[in-house]
């Protein structure tokens, strides 16, 4: 069985290549010229002129002498002009393999404009995103320790405090409680951990109905009565009657989430404007509550995953849920925005209207 010769070097290829077209040219050049001594219109001239035929002759030699000169000065600058185009694909070839081991601080030179050039360029950008990449996976995997181990942890002393004999019924149904209360929080956050990593690999399908967006909203308004009306505060809402095509229990979140935080953050007394309106060609749902002082930057934050804000409310939620509903929104064609002024915080969301299609 015959075995085929295998180049695994671009080097070795390229200058093959380029060598063997340099030789098959000046082959080319010498055989035809060769052919035509050897003519018979040729010998009929050199009867006829014999001090031309050795002038000719001599001419030859020399164009022989200057043919192996260039094929060997020819073979050389081939060589040399490989090497320089090779040379930075050798070096991309060994960012690559840096990159591949779990470097990602490699940076190629952009040193051409030429499809290397932006083949570089490309290189470089893909390293950034595996950076970025890299550094949230870093970032969720430290929060999710962090978030599991409070409850854990909390979970773990109450239960030994549950073992002490002489402990009062008081404290003990207390100590119950808070156990209860954690092992839910663990569970949520469980809950939201696979709903999430279900969004980002799109696992959840979707399953599309035609409903009433405003009774939706209304039923969510209903269901947190007890939470709103327990602290006083007054809701100003204004719905207009639309109708969405989409996943309804998967939208439910959306707006369960919106609406309880701007309950659960909300002072005594305080007010929350909900409406849902048609404008452009859009759906604009809002929520709007006062939440006192917000940091700069703070509401391009909000939608991180377990980012809580206010150090005094890392307690409260998992830091989950705005990160669910922007993946919701996403999935349906839809943005969800934050913004603050006056004390107060605005959440908008915007779906893309049927009707105007």
């Amino acid at each position: 069985m015959k075995k085929r010769l295998k180049f695994k070097s671009i080097y070795t290829k390229f200058t093959l290549l380029f060598l063997l077209i340099w030789w098959l040219m000046n082959t080319i050049t010498f055989t035809v010229t060769g052919l035509f001594m050897r003519s018979t219109t040729f010998n009929d001239l050199t009867k006829v002129l014999p001090s031309q035929f050795e002038e000719f002759r001599a001419l030859r030699i020399r164009m022989n002498v200057v043919f192996l000169i260039s094929l060997i000065l020819g073979s050389l600058i081939i060589l040399l002009a490989v090497k320089s185009i090779v040379k930075p694909i050798r070096k991309l070839s060994e960012a690559s393999k840096a990159v591949a081991s779990g470097n990602f601080d490699v940076e190629m030179q952009v040193q051409s404009e030429d499809e290397l050039g932006r083949l570089t360029e490309d290189f470089n950008v893909m390293v950034k995103e595996l950076r970025n990449l890299d550094q949230m996976r870093n970032e969720f995997v430290s929060n999710v320790s962090h978030e599991f181990r409070t409850p854990i942890t909390s979970i773990k002393g109450y239960a030994k405090l549950l073992k002490k004999k002489d402990l009062p019924q008081v404290q003990h149904d207390e100590y119950a409680d808070i156990i209860v209360s954690e092992s839910e929080r663990l569970s949520l956050l469980s809950s939201n951990l696979l709903k999430l990593s279900s969004l980002d690999s799109r696992a959840i399908q979707s399953h599309r109905t035609r409903f009433s967006l405003d009774e939706e909203i209304r039923k969510v308004i209903l269901l947190l009565e007890p939470q709103w009306s327990r602290k006083g505060i007054e809701l100003d809402v204004n719905l207009e009657k639309i109708s969405l095509e989409g996943d309804r229990q998967l939208l439910y979140e959306v707006w369960m989430n919106l609406i309880q935080n701007a309950v659960k953050f909300s002072e005594e007394g305080s007010r929350i404007s909900i409406t849902l309106e048609k404008e452009d060609g859009r759906i604009l749902f809002t929520t709007m509550n006062r939440i006192g002082e917000c940091r700069e930057g703070e509401t391009e934050r909000l939608f991180e995953r377990f980012y809580k804000g206010d150090a005094s409310r890392t307690s409260e939620g998992s830091g989950l849920g705005l990160a669910i509903a922007r993946k919701i929104l996403e999935s349906h064609g839809g943005e969800i925005h934050a913004q603050t002024g006056d004390g107060h915080i605005t959440f908008t969301v915007e779906l893309k209207d049927p009707s105007t299609d």
